[in-house]
C-alpha cells in the first residue's frame, strides 16, 4: 500500500495534526450540506409561510368581505321600505366594500405574480359593481322605484359583475393552490437534494477517513511491532536481527536507534570475545610460567639440600680442625717448631672458616630468594 511509505515521511505529530484538519474539512462539508439544505427549506418555507399561505388568508378574508358586501346588498333591497334599515344597510355595504379593496390591496403588495393580473382585473371589475350599486342605491333612498323587486331587477348589472368576481376569486384560488403545489415540490426536491448531498458527504468523509485512519494505525503499530519483536531478539541474545527502516518520522528514528544498539552490542560482543580468547592464551603461558617456577623451585631445592650436605661436612672439617688446633696447641709447648707450624696451620684454617662464613652468607641469601619465588 502506497499510502503508508507517504504517512512515514510524516511526524507522527504532524499526521495527527493532519487528521485533525481533515475531520474538520469533512465535518464542515457535512455542516455545510446539511445548513444548506436547511437553509433552502426554511427559504422555501418562509415564502409558503409569507406569500401562499398570507394570500390563502387574505383571498379568505376577501372572500368574507364580498360576501358581507353581497350580503348588505340585499339588506338595502329588502329594507327598501325602512329608510333607517336601509341608510343602516347602506353602512355596512360601504365597509364591506373599503374591506375587499384592503384585501386586494395587500394581495398586491410584494413581487409581481401571476396572481396580480387576477387581482387586477378584478378590481376593475369591483368597480364596475359599485358603479352599478350605487345609482340603484341613490333611487332607493329616494323612493325612485315602487318596489324592492324593481329595485333588485335594477341591480342585475351589478349581480354579474359580482359573479365576474365571485370567478376571479376561483382564478386566484386556482393560482394559489398551483403555487402551493409548487413550492412543496420544490420544498420536496430540496429535502431530496438535501439528503442526497448529505449523504455524498458522509460517503465521502468514510471514504477519506476509514482508509486513511487504517493506514495510519497501520503506519504505528507496524514498526511498534518490528521494534518489540527486535527488542525481544535482543534481550535473548540474538543480535542478527534485519532491521528496515521507511520514512522519516519517529518509529523511524527508533527503529535507527535499535540497529545502533545491535550493531554497538555486536562490538562489544565481538571485543569480548577477542579478550577471552587473549585471556586464554595468558593463562596458558601463566601456566606454562607456573611450571617453569616449580621446576626451578625443585632445582632449588635440591641445590640447597646439597648446600647442606656440603655444609654439614664443612661443619665436620671446621670440628676435625678444631680439634687439631687443640692437639697443635699442646704439642706447641713441647715442640716450638712444631707449635709454629701448627700456628701457621690454625692460621691457614681461621682463614678456610672465613671464606666458609662467607659461603654460608650467600647460601643463606640464595636460600631467601628461592623461598620469595616460592612463596
Amino acid at each position: 500500500m502506497y499510502l503508508q511509505p507517504l504517512m512515514r515521511l510524516f511526524s507522527i505529530r504532524v499526521r495527527m495534526l493532519g487528521a485533525i484538519g481533515v475531520v474538520l474539512l469533512l465535518l464542515g462539508i457535512v455542516g455545510g450540506a446539511g445548513l444548506w439544505g436547511m437553509s433552502r427549506q426554511s427559504a422555501v418555507s418562509h415564502e409558503f409561510v409569507g406569500h401562499a399561505f398570507e394570500e390563502t388568508l387574505t383571498l379568505s378574508r376577501l372572500r368574507v368581505a364580498l360576501s358581507d358586501m353581497s350580503r348588505h346588498e340585499k339588506d338595502m333591497v329588502i329594507q327598501y321600505e325602512s329608510p333607517e334599515q336601509m341608510s343602516l344597510a347602506n353602512l355596512q355595504w360601504e365597509k364591506a366594500r373599503e374591506e375587499v379593496n384592503k384585501e386586494i390591496a395587500h394581495m398586491m403588495q410584494g413581487d409581481a405574480d401571476e396572481d396580480n393580473a387576477v387581482l387586477l382585473e378584478m378590481q376593475k371589475r369591483l368597480n364596475d359593481y359599485v358603479a352599478a350599486v350605487e345609482p340603484v342605491v341613490a333611487q332607493i333612498k329616494s323612493g325612485g322605484y315602487d318596489s324592492a323587486t324593481v329595485a333588485n331587477r335594477m341591480l342585475g348589472r351589478a349581480h354579474d359583475q359580482y359573479a365576474a368576481l365571485l370567478v376571479d376569486m376561483q382564478k386566484i384560488q386556482s393560482i394559489i393552490m398551483q403555487e402551493a403545489a409548487s413550492l412543496q415540490k420544490e420544498e420536496a426536491y430540496i429535502s431530496g437534494q438535501t439528503t442526497l448531498w448529505f449523504g455524498v458527504a458522509l460517503a465521502l468523509a468514510a471514504l477519506v477517513v476509514v482508509p486513511s485512519t487504517l493506514a495510519n494505525m497501520q503506519s504505528i503499530c507496524q514498526p511498534l511491532d518490528q521494534a518489540q519483536r527486535v527488542a525481544t531478539a535482543i534481550m535473548q541474545g540474538d543480535l542478527t536481527q534485519k532491521i528496515s527502516t521507511v520514512g522519516r518520522d519517529e518509529l523511524t528514528q527508533l527503529m535507527t536507534a535499535l540497529g545502533g544498539m545491535q550493531s554497538a552490542l555486536v562490538r562489544i560482543v565481538g571485543e569480548v570475545r577477542s579478550s577471552t580468547d587473549s585471556i586464554g592464551t595468558a593463562s596458558a603461558e601463566i601456566a606454562s610460567g607456573n611450571q617453569d617456577l616449580s621446576t626451578r623451585t625443585e632445582q632449588a631445592a635440591s641445590n640447597l639440600q646439597q648446600t647442606a650436605s656440603s655444609l654439614e661436612q664443612i661443619n665436620g672439617t671446621v670440628r676435625q680442625s678444631a680439634d687439631a688446633a687443640r692437639q697443635a696447641s699442646a704439642m706447641a709447648v713441647a715442640n716450638a717448631e712444631v707449635a709454629v707450624r701448627g700456628g701457621h696451620v690454625v692460621g691457614q684454617v681461621v682463614s678456610t672458616m672465613d671464606e666458609i662464613n662467607h659461603s654460608s652468607k650467600k647460601i643463606s641469601d640464595i636460600i631467601g630468594v628461592i623461598d620469595g619465588i616460592a612463596f
